[in-house]
């Protein structure tokens, strides 16, 4: 059986199975287990405070960097200095990423209006770039998906990150319930974006996400002696649902005892 799919992607086999179009999640040795996120497909990565989610998007992120790709790390939370800053002791490749920086409006929920003014971005930074200097987006909703519609028709990316889809609900206006509102800005960027999208959020139950409406579900869950991936749904085969992360200078990898041990036993 032989594998098609864009060059910038990842065609494996897993078990036999011809996987055609995955992106690397970028994960030292996960292929094996997980061959990736689909093209164009909008993927829910999720756990608590402090479980890792912005590190393991870092490293998609980073692995299309390193192989050509453009790349785009949207942050709603965090400003991107400040991530440059916390990564500044990992040996992660970030400094090509394209970042767009947006916090919400600071008066508050404004009113839905017919026309609102729109920032206009001449040019997106790179991560190398960011500085404390940098002036922050003031968006709502609709403002920030007019403009992100401005960066897409303008630049193609093969990844994005959005971090985390939880802070969205600080973008909404009066009139839209804010689930809603987080329903719409996923669907806006997989209709305009034709990428491959990780989303992150604290906390899945309480942004009321269907599962239906992504293509894969990744939980981080921390334990006592390593952070767990789980495969909760993905569109390609798995071969195991659970797998044991480690955490390093040059971020997550797969458990090398488990990763051993699981190729011993399929090699029987």
């Amino acid at each position: 059986m032989t594998c098609h799919g864009r060059e910038k992607l990842l065609n494996v086999k897993v078990l036999g199975v011809c996987v055609i179009n995955a992106a690397s999640l970028g994960i030292k040795n996960l292929d094996e287990f997980v061959p990736g996120v689909g093209y164009s497909s909008l993927n829910l990565l999720y756990g608590p405070p402090g479980s890792g989610k912005t590190i393991l998007a870092m490293q998609f992120l980073a692995y299309g960097a390193r192989r050509g790709e453009n790349v785009l790390y949207i942050s709603l939370d965090e400003s991107t200095r400040n991530i440059k800053r916390d990564f500044e002791s990992m040996d992660i490749y970030i400094d090509e990423l394209y970042v767009f920086d947006a916090v919400p409006l600071t008066s508050g929920k404004a009113e839905i209006k017919p026309v609102r003014e729109v920032t206009p971005i001449t040019k997106l930074t790179r991560m190398k770039d960011a500085t404390h200097k940098k002036k922050l987006f003031e968006a709502d909703i609709l403002s920030l998906k007019s403009t992100l519609q401005n960066v897409f028709d303008r630049m193609k990316f093969d990844r994005i990150v959005v971090d985390s889809i939880t802070a969205l609900r600080y973008f909404y206006m009066r009139g839209i319930v804010p689930d809603s509102g987080v329903h719409s800005f996923m669907r806006f960027l997989l209709t305009h974006s034709n990428a491959s999208i990780i989303v992150t959020a604290e906390d899945f139950d309480e942004l009321m996400i269907e599962k239906s409406v992504v293509d894969s579900v990744f939980k981080l869950e921390p334990d006592r002696k390593n952070i767990n991936l789980v495969v909760e749904k993905t569109t390609y085969n798995c071969a195991i649902e659970v797998i044991p992360l480690t955490l390093g200078k040059s971020g997550f990898s797969v458990d090398e005892k488990f990763y051993l041990s699981y190729i011993k036993r399929r090699g029987q």
